[in-house]
């Protein structure tokens, strides 16, 4: 006959964890949640529709729905996206051994003389 086994409840396993530890799963399950938000999904949480982005964007809602299931995008599209929203679109790269570079300028309208 097999044991029976409790289920352990994660609070339980947290208690027993130091502050720096908690602290560092906290942060890093931040960057996970930050890193996996869809298009419609920044848009929810702003609490704005496609009609409105659309008209923002001087578009029709239909070219927003597509936008937000497309898997690709320019960047100059996702910068008047987010824009349109009320934020900055912001490009950072990074490399294996850690370091992260900003990307300025990429997808912005060409500086006129």
């Amino acid at each position: 006959m097999t044991e029976a086994y409790r289920p352990i409840p994660s609070e339980e396993v947290f208690a027993s964890y130091s502050p720096e530890s908690k602290a560092r799963i906290a942060a890093r399950a931040a960057e996970i949640i930050a890193e996996n938000f869809a298009l419609s999904d920044i848009r929810k949480s702003r609490k704005v529709t496609q009609e409105q982005v659309a008209e923002r964007l001087g578009g029709k809602q239909v070219y927003i729905s597509r936008l937000e299931k497309r898997s690709d995008a320019k960047v100059s599209t996702l910068r008047h996206y987010i824009k349109a929203l009320g934020g900055e679109l912001q490009l950072m790269v990074t490399f294996p051994e850690g370091t992260t570079m900003s990307i300025k300028d990429l997808g912005m309208e060409p500086k006129r003389r």
